[in-house]
């Protein structure tokens, strides 16, 4: 049995696609979704929702290069290498069906790119907070974009992880220690550190996400019309939800929406409410409502 063959049948917890280490867990059957998290984070952010996708729909849950259980696949780090490494990821288990991408914060943007590299294998987007829409961003991401101060806040592990996961939620009890903790971990791996920064840097600077890469992949997208719906925590504070205001203007075909209450990762918030939102979206692109 191949190693993709495995992991489909949920024999092993990563597999190798040209020759490198990808942390992914595969559940069900249909239709075929992938799930891309935000910086620093891992494929275990939409485990809370993935047995409801994986009813309906076969659901790919992937770290992302040089994130979680995935190695990087060369020195640096880039947005282009990230999205590559995704479409990399799918052929190798034999998938070659237009794919629902659902993204959150960076997941967003790997999202974006990937669409904007081949749209005709994305059938639809679900962008949960997704960097791309806005110039701002949260203090303690604009501060990693700094040479040298990125660096020395890094060293801290737990206090960054600790501020890291405090930022996805509304609600301050979910912010518990074992997540910070395991934030702290990840960060803690050979490399980790730098490619993080690589990847930070790449979309951002101390005056906000990056013009240049938004432009081209928001064009991209309203171009071709693919599908799309927008998902923005009223209480976020990494990529604020004022920018759920610039979906229309720049992708007049999306769908907004706005999530009372919530943060930066509904999808760990409030997965029913989430899951309910997303089933509707995708059963409609069936039923040619979107």
């Amino acid at each position: 049995m191949s190693t993709a063959e495995q992991h489909h049948t949920g024999t092993g917890p990563t597999l190798t696609v040209d020759g490198h280490r990808v942390g992914l867990t595969v559940a069900g059957s249909g239709n075929p979704i992938v799930l891309l998290h935000g910086i620093g984070r891992d494929r275990t952010d939409w485990f809370k929702v993935a047995p409801g996708l994986a009813e309906q729909h076969t659901v790919y849950a992937i770290d992302i290069e040089a994130f979680g259980e995935s190695e990087p696949w060369s020195d640096r780090t880039t947005l282009a290498s990230m999205a590559q490494m995704v479409r990399r990821t799918l052929d190798t288990v034999g998938e070659h069906r237009p794919v629902v991408i659902i993204g959150n914060s960076m997941g967003g943007a790997v999202a974006l790119r990937m669409h904007a590299d081949d749209p005709g294998q994305v059938r639809a987007l679900v962008l949960v907070s997704p960097a791309g829409f806005g110039a701002d961003a949260s203090l303690g991401l604009r501060l990693m974009t700094v040479p040298v101060v990125g660096e020395v806040l890094q060293r801290c592990h737990m206090i960054a992880a600790t501020m890291q996961v405090r930022a996805l939620f509304a609600d301050a009890a979910l912010a518990t220690r074992e997540l910070a903790e395991s934030s702290a971990r990840r960060m803690r791996r050979p490399g980790a550190r730098r490619h993080y920064l690589q990847v930070i840097r790449g979309l951002g600077a101390w005056s906000g996400v990056r013009p240049e890469w938004r432009q081209e992949v928001l064009e991209a997208l309203a171009a071709v019309g693919t599908p799309t719906m927008v998902l923005w925590g009223d209480r976020d504070v990494v990529l604020p939800h004022r920018h759920l205001d610039a979906v229309s203007a720049s992708v007049p075909h999306a769908v907004p929406v706005s999530l009372p209450g919530l943060g930066h990762a509904p999808q760990l918030e409030d997965p029913d409410r989430f899951l309910a939102l997303v089933g509707d979206f995708v059963d409609g692109l069936g039923a040619g409502r979107f």
